[in-house]
Protein backbone atom coordinates (compact mmCIF):
# COMPACT_ATOMS: atom_id res chain seq x y z
CA UNK A 1 0.00 0.00 0.00
CA UNK A 2 2.83 2.40 0.87
CA UNK A 3 4.48 1.96 -2.53
CA UNK A 4 1.16 2.41 -4.31
CA UNK A 5 0.54 5.67 -2.46
CA UNK A 6 4.03 6.98 -3.25
CA UNK A 7 3.60 6.10 -6.94
CA UNK A 8 0.21 7.78 -7.11
CA UNK A 9 1.34 11.06 -5.58
CA UNK A 10 4.56 11.07 -7.58
CA UNK A 11 2.46 10.73 -10.73
CA UNK A 12 0.20 13.70 -9.93
CA UNK A 13 2.70 15.99 -8.16
CA UNK A 14 2.92 18.32 -11.15
CA UNK A 15 -0.86 18.83 -11.33
CA UNK A 16 -1.99 18.23 -7.73
CA UNK A 17 -2.69 21.87 -6.84
CA UNK A 18 -4.55 22.51 -10.07
CA UNK A 19 -6.64 19.34 -9.84
CA UNK A 20 -7.68 19.36 -6.19
CA UNK A 21 -7.66 23.01 -5.17
CA UNK A 22 -10.00 23.92 -8.01
CA UNK A 23 -12.67 21.46 -6.88
CA UNK A 24 -15.42 23.02 -4.77
CA UNK A 25 -15.54 19.91 -2.59
CA UNK A 26 -11.89 20.21 -1.59
CA UNK A 27 -11.97 23.98 -1.21
CA UNK A 28 -14.68 23.56 1.44
CA UNK A 29 -12.64 20.85 3.17
CA UNK A 30 -9.51 23.02 3.12
CA UNK A 31 -11.40 26.01 4.48
CA UNK A 32 -12.64 24.02 7.46
CA UNK A 33 -9.22 22.55 8.16
CA UNK A 34 -7.85 26.09 7.92
CA UNK A 35 -10.22 27.22 10.66
CA UNK A 36 -8.71 24.60 12.97
CA UNK A 37 -5.16 25.58 12.03
CA UNK A 38 -5.97 29.24 12.71
CA UNK A 39 -7.21 28.32 16.18
CA UNK A 40 -4.41 26.01 17.28
CA UNK A 41 -1.18 26.82 15.38
CA UNK A 42 0.52 29.91 16.78
CA UNK A 43 3.61 31.96 15.80
CA UNK A 44 6.87 30.46 16.99
CA UNK A 45 5.59 26.87 17.19
CA UNK A 46 7.73 24.10 15.73
CA UNK A 47 5.47 22.00 13.53
CA UNK A 48 5.99 18.71 11.70
CA UNK A 49 3.66 18.65 8.68
CA UNK A 50 3.26 14.93 7.94
CA UNK A 51 2.14 14.11 4.41
CA UNK A 52 2.84 17.68 3.36
CA UNK A 53 2.61 16.87 -0.34
CA UNK A 54 3.31 19.94 -2.48
CA UNK A 55 3.24 22.09 0.63
CA UNK A 56 -0.12 23.85 0.84
CA UNK A 57 -0.43 23.59 4.63
CA UNK A 58 3.30 23.91 5.24
CA UNK A 59 3.31 27.27 3.46
CA UNK A 60 0.13 28.35 5.24
CA UNK A 61 1.47 27.56 8.71
CA UNK A 62 4.80 29.21 7.87
CA UNK A 63 2.90 32.36 6.88
CA UNK A 64 1.39 32.32 10.38
CA UNK A 65 4.86 32.41 11.93
CA UNK A 66 5.35 28.69 12.63
CA UNK A 67 8.62 26.88 11.97
CA UNK A 68 7.54 24.01 9.73
CA UNK A 69 9.24 20.77 8.71
CA UNK A 70 7.55 19.26 5.65
CA UNK A 71 7.59 15.46 5.43
CA UNK A 72 6.21 13.33 2.62
CA UNK A 73 6.65 9.89 1.07
CA UNK A 74 6.39 11.32 -2.46
CA UNK A 75 9.74 12.83 -3.31
CA UNK A 76 8.35 14.50 -6.44
CA UNK A 77 5.68 16.22 -4.36
CA UNK A 78 8.26 17.24 -1.78
CA UNK A 79 10.45 18.84 -4.43
CA UNK A 80 7.55 21.12 -5.33
CA UNK A 81 7.13 22.22 -1.72
CA UNK A 82 8.59 25.70 -1.20
CA UNK A 83 9.33 25.26 2.52
CA UNK A 84 13.08 25.12 3.22
CA UNK A 85 12.98 22.29 5.78
CA UNK A 86 11.92 19.15 3.88
CA UNK A 87 12.25 15.49 4.85
CA UNK A 88 11.50 12.43 2.73
CA UNK A 89 9.82 9.82 4.89
CA UNK A 90 6.88 7.57 5.65
CA UNK A 91 4.09 8.82 7.92
CA UNK A 92 3.87 5.33 9.38
CA UNK A 93 7.37 5.56 10.90
CA UNK A 94 8.62 9.12 11.16
CA UNK A 95 12.40 9.59 10.72
CA UNK A 96 12.68 12.48 13.21
CA UNK A 97 13.89 12.92 16.78
CA UNK A 98 11.83 12.38 19.92
CA UNK A 99 10.19 15.28 21.81
CA UNK A 100 11.00 17.82 19.10
CA UNK A 101 7.77 19.48 17.95
CA UNK A 102 5.08 21.66 19.46
CA UNK A 103 2.61 20.24 16.95
CA UNK A 104 2.30 17.45 14.43
CA UNK A 105 -0.20 17.94 11.62
CA UNK A 106 -1.29 15.34 9.08
CA UNK A 107 -3.84 16.96 6.77
CA UNK A 108 -5.57 15.56 3.70
CA UNK A 109 -6.55 12.04 4.88
CA UNK A 110 -2.89 11.12 5.37
CA UNK A 111 -3.63 8.31 7.83
CA UNK A 112 -6.25 6.76 5.56
CA UNK A 113 -3.29 5.71 3.43
CA UNK A 114 -1.83 3.73 6.37
CA UNK A 115 -2.95 0.27 7.45
CA UNK A 116 -1.23 0.17 10.85
CA UNK A 117 -2.57 3.44 12.19
CA UNK A 118 -1.76 2.65 15.82
CA UNK A 119 1.95 2.38 15.08
CA UNK A 120 1.74 5.60 13.04
CA UNK A 121 0.09 7.44 15.95
CA UNK A 122 2.76 6.14 18.31
CA UNK A 123 5.43 7.50 15.97
CA UNK A 124 3.73 10.90 15.85
CA UNK A 125 3.33 11.04 19.63
CA UNK A 126 7.00 10.21 20.07
CA UNK A 127 8.06 13.31 18.11
CA UNK A 128 5.87 15.66 20.19
CA UNK A 129 6.94 17.59 23.25
CA UNK A 130 4.80 17.14 26.35
CA UNK A 131 1.66 19.21 25.83
CA UNK A 132 2.22 19.21 22.08
CA UNK A 133 -0.72 19.14 19.68
CA UNK A 134 -1.67 16.47 17.19
CA UNK A 135 -4.05 17.58 14.42
CA UNK A 136 -5.29 15.31 11.66
CA UNK A 137 -8.33 14.71 9.48
CA UNK A 138 -9.41 11.12 8.83
CA UNK A 139 -12.15 9.77 6.59
CA UNK A 140 -14.75 7.94 8.63
CA UNK A 141 -15.82 4.29 8.27
CA UNK A 142 -19.25 4.87 9.83
CA UNK A 143 -21.12 7.77 8.26
CA UNK A 144 -23.83 8.46 5.71
CA UNK A 145 -21.31 8.88 2.91
CA UNK A 146 -19.80 5.45 3.56
CA UNK A 147 -23.26 3.91 3.80
CA UNK A 148 -23.72 5.04 0.20
CA UNK A 149 -20.36 3.47 -0.63
CA UNK A 150 -21.14 0.14 1.03
CA UNK A 151 -24.57 -0.19 -0.56
CA UNK A 152 -23.71 1.07 -4.04
CA UNK A 153 -20.02 0.46 -4.69
CA UNK A 154 -17.86 -1.39 -2.14
CA UNK A 155 -20.17 -4.07 -0.73
CA UNK A 156 -22.24 -4.68 2.39
CA UNK A 157 -19.52 -6.93 3.85
CA UNK A 158 -17.44 -3.80 4.41
CA UNK A 159 -20.27 -2.24 6.41
CA UNK A 160 -20.20 -5.31 8.66
CA UNK A 161 -16.44 -4.87 9.06
CA UNK A 162 -16.90 -1.21 9.96
CA UNK A 163 -19.50 -2.02 12.60
CA UNK A 164 -17.57 -4.95 14.05
CA UNK A 165 -13.97 -3.78 13.83
CA UNK A 166 -14.04 -0.04 13.19
CA UNK A 167 -11.77 -0.49 10.18
CA UNK A 168 -12.51 -0.98 6.49
CA UNK A 169 -9.93 -1.76 3.81
CA UNK A 170 -11.32 -0.32 0.62
CA UNK A 171 -10.60 2.19 -2.13
CA UNK A 172 -10.72 5.93 -2.57
CA UNK A 173 -12.21 7.36 -5.73
CA UNK A 174 -9.48 9.93 -6.44
CA UNK A 175 -9.60 12.58 -9.15
CA UNK A 176 -8.13 10.22 -11.70
CA UNK A 177 -8.79 6.69 -10.48
CA UNK A 178 -9.17 4.44 -7.44
CA UNK A 179 -6.31 3.85 -5.00
CA UNK A 180 -6.11 1.65 -1.88
CA UNK A 181 -7.58 3.33 1.19
CA UNK A 182 -8.43 2.44 4.79
CA UNK A 183 -11.40 3.95 6.60
CA UNK A 184 -11.48 4.25 10.39
CA UNK A 185 -14.48 4.72 12.69
CA UNK A 186 -14.42 7.49 15.27
CA UNK A 187 -14.41 5.10 18.23
CA UNK A 188 -11.43 3.25 16.73
CA UNK A 189 -9.42 6.46 16.28
CA UNK A 190 -10.24 7.74 19.76
CA UNK A 191 -9.06 4.48 21.27
CA UNK A 192 -5.88 4.43 19.17
CA UNK A 193 -5.01 7.98 20.22
CA UNK A 194 -5.51 7.20 23.90
CA UNK A 195 -3.28 4.12 23.65
CA UNK A 196 -0.28 6.26 22.64
CA UNK A 197 -0.89 9.03 25.18
CA UNK A 198 -2.76 11.47 22.97
CA UNK A 199 -5.84 12.94 24.66
CA UNK A 200 -8.61 14.05 22.33
CA UNK A 201 -9.58 17.65 23.19
CA UNK A 202 -11.63 18.69 20.16
CA UNK A 203 -13.22 17.28 17.02
CA UNK A 204 -14.81 18.86 13.95
CA UNK A 205 -17.16 17.39 11.33
CA UNK A 206 -16.75 17.83 7.59
CA UNK A 207 -19.69 16.82 5.39
CA UNK A 208 -21.98 15.46 8.08
CA UNK A 209 -24.98 14.85 5.82
CA UNK A 210 -23.89 14.70 2.17
CA UNK A 211 -26.90 14.33 -0.15
CA UNK A 212 -24.94 12.07 -2.54
CA UNK A 213 -21.80 9.89 -2.40
CA UNK A 214 -18.55 11.82 -2.17
CA UNK A 215 -17.30 10.24 -5.39
CA UNK A 216 -20.09 12.19 -7.13
CA UNK A 217 -20.04 15.33 -5.02
CA UNK A 218 -16.35 16.04 -5.47
CA UNK A 219 -16.76 16.31 -9.22
CA UNK A 220 -20.23 17.51 -10.09
CA UNK A 221 -22.21 19.11 -7.29
CA UNK A 222 -22.25 22.01 -4.87
CA UNK A 223 -23.39 21.37 -1.30
CA UNK A 224 -24.58 24.83 -0.36
CA UNK A 225 -26.99 24.62 2.57
CA UNK A 226 -25.81 21.10 3.48
CA UNK A 227 -22.58 22.60 4.84
CA UNK A 228 -24.57 24.12 7.72
CA UNK A 229 -24.99 20.67 9.24
CA UNK A 230 -21.26 20.70 9.99
CA UNK A 231 -21.96 23.24 12.74
CA UNK A 232 -23.31 20.34 14.80
CA UNK A 233 -19.95 19.50 16.34
CA UNK A 234 -21.37 16.88 18.68
CA UNK A 235 -22.26 14.78 15.61
CA UNK A 236 -18.68 14.81 14.31
CA UNK A 237 -18.26 11.04 14.94
CA UNK A 238 -20.77 10.44 12.12
CA UNK A 239 -19.38 12.86 9.51
CA UNK A 240 -17.63 11.92 6.26
CA UNK A 241 -14.35 13.31 7.57
CA UNK A 242 -13.45 14.05 11.20
CA UNK A 243 -10.79 16.55 12.22
CA UNK A 244 -9.17 15.29 15.44
CA UNK A 245 -7.29 17.61 17.80
CA UNK A 246 -5.37 15.85 20.57
CA UNK A 247 -2.70 16.79 23.09
CA UNK A 248 0.25 14.74 24.34
CA UNK A 249 -0.25 14.07 28.02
Amino acid sequence: MTKAVARYYDSIAHVYDDVYLKMKYYRVLYRKIGEVIDQYIKPGMYVLDVGSGTGFWSVYMTSKGAHVTSLDISEKSLRRCSCPDRVAGDAALLPVRNNTYDAVTALGSVYNHIQDIRTAFKSAARTLKKGGLFITDIDNALCLDMLYEYLLFQGVSKLISALKNGVVKGVWEAADGEIPFSYYAYFYIKSALAEVGLKLIDKRPIYLLPPLPTRLLQRRFRLGAFEKFDLLKFLAPFSTTVIYIAVKA
